[in-house]
């Protein structure tokens, strides 16, 4: 077994080393990061850092060339040595890392360490090095001690009324947490909490980088064979991408509270060999209970839904890889499927932001955080996630036949240089905005070279927060009071302007196969979602206007117009209505409700090619007229767009059938592109010769 005080003496050797030497960062000549290593004890010799000596460090010369502080020193006074050292040890790693600012460090961090020092000295006299504390213990007798102090460790959040930890109230936990993890030096599977940066570096595993939740913390699971096993499961998961890095976050909110639950209810047990199923009832009872008195839960029945899920499929895992801690009895003899509530059945109501909305929020774009205006447009503009929209890169921005377009990586979709067109203003934007981002942007701070990032800070290297562009838009509707349709303050979601985007695509006249792919929807659900948006208004002018302006063909075959008072039967209004606003059940006749249905014979047997007992006209002859090729562009394009469909809708035995048929379509326009003609029988017209000549 290791030597703690062996471990403990290696680590402050190890933090010596580190403060007597700092990596020195600039910018050469021609443009490109230079990095230094400088061997200096400064950091380790002196316990005040001097703010003259940081200038002197190219890292920090621009920070300090104009700082909105006075203070000229930064202090460590700490009683013991080795606690003196921890705490330079941390503060180095910070700015070193770009993780502090120089405003940071000099006017929050430095007063929080002098605080820190007089907690320890009242309540620790006897510390020897943070690597002793109990954290749980340690953190409440600090919350304790604040107040006893007068200093607040919560406050009322203005935005939603929640009570929420000061920073001081959080800053002990957050600095043993972090501490914790720069000397933690095993593999990061092994480790008690994962970094999901470090987990993309090494093992290209992905994760939504405009995220804001990075780490998994499997401390929460407070029995250590459950810990290690559990972190063995997810591993597998993670690694075989069976499980995303967002979905193992939510199964980590679940399984601490089930097995302090089940070890709560039976104290002398170490595994769950012996579960059954009135546990599993008791549990459902404590998730019914907390759905009732947690006020932040909003919807109580997915949370249930959510966690019944989480421990069933784990309890499944567990079986399979650590059968000594598994139940022994079948999961599903103690979860039911009906100890799941049903899910409510899905409206098809879309939330999009309506234009009375949309009006004010422009009007008062430019109040909006600067870093924020450009994403609001990107996201408006093309119907980019704006999660994907904070990952366009320097080469997103394509110009094609002089117009211009964005080309991204669809993550949700894996769907690979994506292409969106743009008009000239946003691309104008993007084009400063990228040579804005390749002037702060280097190998170290901006790898992805991403348009929007952070180049210092906590999230270096990452873009910006999809929370901070949410909260930022909101921000911004309470002090300039955009309201909705009843006069209350409007709340944002982020990917409203999505759905934003979708619907108006439709009710501008773009199909629906246009608006799946500008969308990359991996299907035409979702699509199809927006296509029920059909716009009241809209649709009872469209109604009158084809009272005013429709015709029909009689029993003769002749066209007869439909006068204003005449009933319009309503499928054929809804037939219209649809190919108005979906233009998806076209031919080059008009439009057709049977040819959806498939219930067409000419949708796959065009007459003029089909005729003569199922072979082409004896009288046709393809190739004189000048618009013969764009009958079969057109033609090519109409069955193409039908196959779409009929595929969507699963008739796929008649999607087959008008395959063959473009494949003739097809064939024919490559003959007359080449400048010939196409007759019918060579006897038909050989006969029409004789007779004309006779």
């Amino acid at each position: 077994m290791n030597n703690p005080a062996l471990i403990t003496t290696n680590i402050h050797e190890y933090m010596k080393n580190q403060l007597s030497s700092f990596q020195s960062r600039y910018i050469n000549e021609n443009g490109d990061l230079e990095i230094v290593n400088i061997k200096d004890s400064y950091f380790f010799d002196n316990n005040r850092w001097e703010i003259e000596f940081l200038k002197t460090i190219p890292n920090f010369e621009v920070q300090l060339q104009n700082p909105t502080f006075n203070r000229k020193y930064i202090y460590f006074s700490f009683e013991n040595e080795l606690i003196n050292l921890e705490i330079k040890f941390f503060v180095h790693k910070k700015i070193f890392a770009d993780e502090w600012s120089m405003s940071t460090l000099c006017v929050g961090q430095s007063n929080n360490i002098q605080i820190l020092k007089r907690f320890f000295k009242e309540k620790c006299p006897n510390l020897n090095s943070l690597t002793e504390l109990d954290t749980d213990k340690i953190n409440r007798e600090w919350l304790f001690w604040l107040e006893s102090q007068g200093i607040a460790t919560q406050y009322v959040d203005k935005r939603n009324g929640h009570l929420i930890k000061s920073p001081l109230g959080k800053y002990l936990l957050n600095l043993l947490t972090e501490f914790n993890k720069l000397i933690d030096f095993r593999d990061e599977w092994e480790k008690d909490v994962w970094e999901a940066k470090n987990l993309h570096r090494i093992y290209g595993l992905y994760y939504n980088q405009a995220g804001s939740h990075t780490t998994m913390d499997f401390t929460k699971i407070r029995y250590t064979r459950f810990r290690e096993v559990t972190k063995q499961y997810f591993k597998q998961r993670l690694l075989s991408s069976d499980l995303s890095w967002g979905s193992a976050r939510n199964y980590l909110n679940d399984i601490p509270v089930f097995l302090d639950f089940i070890f709560s209810v039976e104290s002398d047990w170490d595994d769950l060999t012996k579960l059954s199923r009135h546990h599993i009832k008791k549990y459902l009872d404590l998730l019914n209970n907390t759905v009732k008195q947690n006020y932040r839960i909003t919807n109580g029945r997915h949370h249930i839904i959510k966690a019944v899920t989480h421990i069933k499929v784990y309890l499944q895992g567990l079986q399979e890889i650590a059968p000594d801690l598994a139940p022994e009895k079948d999961i599903r003899v103690l979860i039911f499927p009906e100890d799941k509530p049903k899910y409510k059945r899905r409206s098809d109501r879309i939330n999009y932001i309506p234009d009375s909305v949309l009006e004010q929020l422009f009007e008062n774009i430019n109040s909006l955080h600067e870093e924020v205006q450009p994403i609001i447009w990107i996201a408006f503009k093309t119907g980019l996630r704006v999660s994907d929209a904070l990952r366009l890169n320097h080469n997103s921005l394509i110009k094609i036949n002089d117009k211009y377009q964005i080309v991204t990586d669809i993550s949700k979709t894996n769907v690979s240089d994506h292409s969106i067109p743009i008009d000239d203003d946003l691309a104008n934007i993007l084009a400063v905005l990228i040579d804005k981002s390749k002037g702060l942007s280097n190998e170290e701070n901006n790898p992805n070279n991403y348009i929007f990032f952070r180049h210092r800070g906590i999230r270096k290297g990452r873009p910006y927060s999809n929370g901070w562009i949410r909260e930022e838009l909101n921000k911004l509707a309470k002090e300039k009071k955009i309201v909705d349709e009843h006069g209350e303050i409007y709340h944002f979601r982020i990917h409203q302007f999505r759905h934003t985007y979708a619907v108006k695509m439709l009710n501008s006249g773009a199909d629906i196969l246009t608006v799946q792919e500008l969308l990359a929807h991996a299907s035409p659900e979702m699509t199809v979602r927006y296509a029920k948006l059909l716009d009241g208004t809209k649709r009872r002018v469209f109604e009158e206007a084809m009272k005013q302006g429709l015709f029909s063909f009689n029993y003769n075959g002749e066209v007869k117009q439909i006068t204003p008072d005449e009933e319009v039967p309503s499928d054929v209004l809804e037939m219209l209505w649809r190919d108005h606003k979906l233009n998806a059940i076209d031919n080059p006749y008009g439009s057709c409700h049977a040819r959806i249905n498939g219930n067409c014979p000419y949708s796959e047997e065009p007459p003029c090619l089909t005729c003569n007992g199922g072979r082409p006209c004896k009288d046709l002859a393809i190739g004189f007229s000048e618009l013969d090729k764009q009958k079969y562009e057109l033609l090519i394009k109409t069955a193409s767009k039908t196959i779409d469909i009929l595929k969507s809708h699963g008739r796929a035995e008649i999607a087959e059938k008008n395959e063959r048929n473009l494949e003739r379509y097809q064939n024919i326009l490559n003959i007359i592109n080449e400048g010939n003609f196409i007759f019918g029988r060579l006897d038909r017209m050989n006969r029409k010769k004789d007779m004309a000549n006779g």
